[in-house]
């Protein structure tokens, strides 16, 4: 029976390593998700033209809500593997990086790619994953 015991309380603790281990995701030297930081330079550079327009946030807010919250979390605070997208090594990629990784997705980490949203759609939803940075 101790026994049990023993191996019950080491398991625990090995699954929650493991589950800590796989949000430990690498990221570059300016702390962004690697994932996202593979955009191309050409992508980097690229301005939101929704920016600043606060019913753009609210649009983008409504996509997420609609495409993203059943696995970011309606907070979008990430739920099981998916990232938490008010952290920094979201925050602070470049809203052209965050558009790109949109369109493209990364389907090692489950990510599927939002291509089918048109590009005004997608830099809505930029706009309001910036907006977490205000919050």
């Amino acid at each position: 029976m101790k026994l049990n015991r023993i191996l019950a309380v080491f398991l625990f603790f090995a699954a929650s390593a493991a589950v800590l281990a796989a949000q430990d995701w690498p990221h570059d030297s300016r702390g962004v998700l690697l994932a996202i930081a593979r955009a191309p330079q050409s992508a980097r550079g690229r301005a939101n033209p929704f920016a600043g327009d606060p019913a753009a946030v609210q649009a983008g807010r409504k996509l997420f809500l609609d495409n993203c919250a059943c696995c970011h979390g309606a907070d979008a605070r990430g739920r099981g593997k998916s990232a938490n997208l008010h952290m920094s090594d979201v925050q602070n990629a470049t809203p052209g990086e965050l558009e790109w990784f949109l369109e493209n997705g990364n389907l090692t980490r489950r990510m599927p790619s939002w291509s089918f949203l048109s590009p005004g759609r997608r830099w809505q939803l930029v706009a309001y994953i910036k907006s977490f940075r205000k919050s």
